[in-house]
């Protein structure tokens, strides 16, 4: 059994861990536009977000903004290894998607990795 080495040092059995958990924002003008609409711009984040994650949670789209919780996000585009940190490449490559599927080069995503007090870290 594979285990894996907690941040304080302990050990945890490998089958009971998930990937990691990042919380991302989409920030786009049109993104609370008629959310639950077949094919709103809501629908296409939450789509291009699927290619790259398992989506856990989903915020409700307010003020130009839409927050979600996902699941193994990797770094790069096909990377599969243990760091899931949301690095810069997936970032950019979540803006490409989106700005295409939305037809708009004002869609900005954000990875956060964790929580610190009251917001994002």
């Amino acid at each position: 059994m594979a285990t894996f080495t907690r941040a304080n040092g302990g050990a945890l059995a490998g089958e009971f861990v998930g990937r990691d958990l990042k919380w991302v924002k989409c920030t786009s003008t049109s993104i609370e536009t008629s959310p639950g609409a077949a094919d709103s711009d809501f629908e296409k984040v939450v789509r291009i977000l699927q290619k790259y994650s398992t989506v856990t949670i989903v915020g409700t789209p307010a003020s130009s903004n839409a927050m979600f919780v996902v699941e193994g996000l990797p770094t790069t585009v096909g990377d599969n290894s243990a760091d899931q940190s949301g690095g810069t490449a997936i970032v950019n490559q979540l803006n490409a998607d989106a700005n295409v599927s939305l037809g708009s080069a004002a869609v900005r995503f954000t990875v956060y990795s964790g929580l610190s007090g009251n917001t994002f870290a």
